[in-house]
């Protein structure tokens, strides 16, 4: 859906519509299989919060947000906006982070482009033991939901694939910069991000639990979105009766934690798994579901940040660590990107 700026931000997220190009690597699919509209709800459509006319409390705060100064950059002038698939500005060296969790289609985007490479795909595999329903990886309901299923070394070969992708297209625009030496020739660091960067994205210097002052938010649910909850939740309730149960829902005006966690409410809310990654508002970089929904790899192995669908409110702080020994249905990614051209004096 999309946010609004402060718990909320105006504009769509630059993946949020199922397309002919790829969220973290701009790349062109290789068939139609992903840019063909899906049979399904559209997620964006399936929740709506409440905008800053009627909630003002949650007013936007930038005071730990880096400012759009490009020309103090120390990173390729415009190239993190126009050539960065999916970042927000991070920091004045040109780091940037990705908006969302990487999602299921951009797994499969890696799978298809190294599959026309010739390369073994045996090794992307999500481990099926690891995914939190059989089908989560393969129906295309789950497309824009976090890849999660995955070890730390897959993650870490995605963020490396990906740097490799970006830069190739950079320097394919830029006179000979296809040589590695030339003047101008861009490399792409792609990565999992730090603790520390994870919790700057997090605006953990503000000293809040969740890091924004919104406290619950009023928000409607659509009642047409019914077969859609019904999957989601994995209710074994009718269509029909998730509709009638949604209407009245509504009725009560509900307000909520806008973070995909185990907290309270009714039956056709609860997370069978992860949930649409651009669901909920964004927090003041413009990021989506730092917190809650999938918890998130970082560099130091073994630990995860932000907390998952199935931790309870409390542990999905700006703070939250929690551990992981390899795949896991609860745990996913996002990237760190960043464009330099290192020969360039």
């Amino acid at each position: 859906m999309v946010g609004l700026s402060g718990c909320y931000t105006p504009r769509p997220p630059s993946g949020a519509f199922p397309g002919l190009y790829s969220a973290t690597t701009g790349l062109l699919n290789l068939t139609r299989e992903y840019g063909a509209s899906r049979d399904i709800f559209d997620d964006d459509k399936a929740i709506r919060y409440s905008t800053p006319a009627r909630f003002p409390a949650c007013g936007a705060d930038t005071s730990f947000v880096v400012k759009l100064d490009w020309a103090a950059f120390k990173s390729v002038p415009g190239v993190l906006p126009i050539g960065m698939p999916a970042a927000i500005v991070l920091a004045r060296d040109g780091r940037g982070i990705d908006e969302s969790e990487v999602a299921n289609i951009e797994w499969k985007r890696y799978r298809q482009q190294l599959e026309a490479n010739g390369f073994d795909l045996l090794y992307t595999n999500p481990t099926a033991e690891a995914l939190p329903v059989a089908d989560y990886f393969t129906n295309p309901y789950y497309d824009y939901f976090p890849v999660v299923g995955i070890s730390y070394e897959q993650a870490n070969a995605f963020c490396l694939w990906r740097g490799h992708v970006i830069a190739n297209a950079l320097n394919r625009d830029k006179l000979g910069s296809p040589d590695s030496m030339a003047a101008a020739h861009v490399v792409v660091e792609c990565r999992l991000p730090t603790e520390a960067e994870w919790e700057q994205a997090a605006l953990a210097k503000r000293g809040l639990p969740y890091g924004s002052k919104c406290p619950e938010i009023p928000f409607e649910i659509n009642p047409e979105a019914a077969a859609y909850f019904k999957k989601r939740s994995g209710s074994v309730a009718s269509e029909q009766q998730i509709r009638a149960d949604i209407r009245a829902y509504n009725r009560t005006r509900p307000a909520r934690f806008p973070i995909n966690c185990d907290q309270s409410g009714p039956y056709f809310l609860h997370l069978a798994s992860p949930a649409y990654v651009y669901d909920g508002p964004t927090n003041d970089y413009r990021l989506y579901n730092l917190l809650g929904n999938a918890a998130e790899m970082i560099q130091e192995r073994g630990i995860a940040k932000g907390g998952s669908y199935r931790d309870p409110l409390a542990a999905c702080t700006v703070t939250s660590r929690s551990t992981y020994s390899g795949p896991s249905p609860t745990v996913g990614f996002r990237c760190i990107t960043k464009a330099t051209q290192p020969n360039r004096k």
